[in-house]
């Protein structure tokens, strides 16, 4: 896989308050983008209201409403949902064995936001490689506009 991911700083930032925000529980939302030649630029960034509440700590689901109001929202546009992101509270940005069971869509990014004391410490990218059926980091750029 040699895909990248660009989004914009200010999508950075949306991403980096809602995991500081959520904190100790996990945050999450949707990632609206283009595709182009295997390369994921982020156009959108729609935060969800994470509906595993009692789990929150270390699970997170994306409110279904917020994901087909979006579907919806996008029909017949050239963006289209490109992935999700989510926190890990006081964990690195690594996808957990429950992130693997949760995948669905090989094609969808996993952005993962670790979250220390209350403070974002780190962002990383991954995607599910089809042939290995586990996760990989993809190269996450983050560009001023």
């Amino acid at each position: 896989m040699t895909g990248v991911i660009r989004l914009n700083e200010q999508q950075f930032k949306k991403i980096q308050a809602a995991a500081e925000a959520d904190y100790p529980a996990e945050c999450c939302g949707l990632l609206v983008g283009l595709i182009e030649a295997g390369n994921y630029m982020v156009t959108r960034v729609v935060p969800s209201l994470n509906i595993k509440a009692e789990q929150a700590k270390d699970r997170f689901e994306i409110d279904p409403q917020t994901h087909i109001d979006l579907e919806r929202e996008l029909r017949g546009a050239s963006d289209q949902i490109i992935g999700h992101y989510h926190s890990h509270p006081d964990h690195p940005p690594n996808p957990s064995e429950t992130d693997l069971k949760m995948a669905y869509g090989p094609a969808l990014i996993w952005l993962i936001a670790s979250v220390n004391d209350g403070k974002f410490a780190d962002l990383k990218a991954h995607q599910i490689n089809e042939t290995t059926q586990q996760f990989e980091e993809i190269t996450l750029s983050i560009t001023s506009a």
